[in-house]
């Protein structure tokens, strides 16, 4: 097997690390999923990442040419550690990326989780072919990126995207102190309450449950994948305004294959929105489905690796 064309792609969350070893072409050869150590301590997921992607290689005899990182949090400009990781706090302002690529001897490129789910989208997915877009991913929260001319932006020192904290009202429940964001509407906590005030039978769906109900018909899920995506088009309405994209790609495992959200978000988001803005805009579902953070991860590798 050639392995000259292969990375390993590595998506870091607060409860599983998921491997993967992607050709160029974005094919999944194969993958792994680990639980994080509960300590979250930096040492510990090194030597995690390390013995998992050893045995993951040795499984598909290959070596892959480098590595790409899906970090928890905000990652600075020089794409080496992060400056916000509220799942992470120990792990600000420590060398990252310096101590993966050492434990793994491999060479490494990192960004955040959602810039690495639009660089897959857009290498490999729904946004392929497409220069201007925002995307978002919508799970226990709400993490964005925008690309421009065909590239990620990434802000000033690499803050960008934070479509999360977009401001839907000016009085309402807080995320990280900050009131009135959209967050604190979409992601899981507003869900399970959502669900937690609909659902008193004693069954209490998961979102792929939840998605799957609306398909059916089920009003009770209908109604809260409704409520999400009215929450979302207030906030989209904002971004497409500023930054008149041709497409928003929407994933995360709270819209995945939800196609009664899709058909809400596009009704209120139009109905919020300039038509000069929404005449031409495409709404798409990410492609890339679970494991989208970690092909992202690997896109990103072919994307820098020169």
């Amino acid at each position: 097997m050639n392995s000259s064309r292969i990375a390993l792609g590595i998506d870091i969350g607060g409860t599983n690390l998921k491997l993967g070893l992607v050709t160029e072409s974005g094919e999944l050869l194969d993958k792994e999923t680990t639980p994080t150590p509960k300590s979250r301590d930096l040492s510990d997921v090194v030597t995690t990442l390390a013995q998992t992607a050893r045995e993951l290689c040795e499984r598909r005899n290959v070596k892959p040419v480098g590595a790409g990182i899906g970090a928890p949090g905000v990652v600075d400009e020089t794409c080496t550690t992060v400056f916000w990781a509220p799942n992470f706090p120990h792990w600000i302002g420590q060398p990252v990326r310096d101590k993966i690529q050492e434990a793994l001897a491999l060479p490494v490129v990192m960004d955040n989780d959602v810039n690495n789910f639009a660089v897959g989208e857009h290498r490999w997915g729904a946004a392929v072919g497409i220069k201007h877009f925002v995307a978002c991913a919508v799970g226990t929260g709400l993490g964005g990126a925008v690309f421009t001319n065909g590239k990620l932006y990434r802000g000033s020192h690499g803050a960008a995207g934070e479509m999360g904290f977009t401001v839907i009202s000016p009085d309402g429940p807080e995320v990280m102190g900050l009131p009135g964001v959209v967050e604190a509407y979409v992601g899981r906590v507003a869900l399970d309450r959502l669900v937690d005030e609909r659902f008193k039978t004693g069954e209490f769906p998961t979102p792929r449950r939840i998605s799957e109900l609306a398909k059916q018909g089920e009003p009770r899920a209908k109604e809260i994948h409704d409520i999400l995506a009215k929450h979302l088009a207030e906030a989209a309405a904002t971004w497409i305004h500023l930054l008149n994209p041709e497409a928003i790609v929407i994933g995360g495992g709270t819209v995945h294959q939800a196609d009664y959200f899709f058909e809400r978000f596009d009704v209120h988001l139009r109905m919020r929105a300039l038509k000069t803005h929404t005449e031409r805009l495409q709404i798409l579902p990410g492609k890339l489905g679970y494991y989208a953070g970690m092909l992202g991860a690997a896109a990103l590798w072919f994307e820098q690796a020169v």
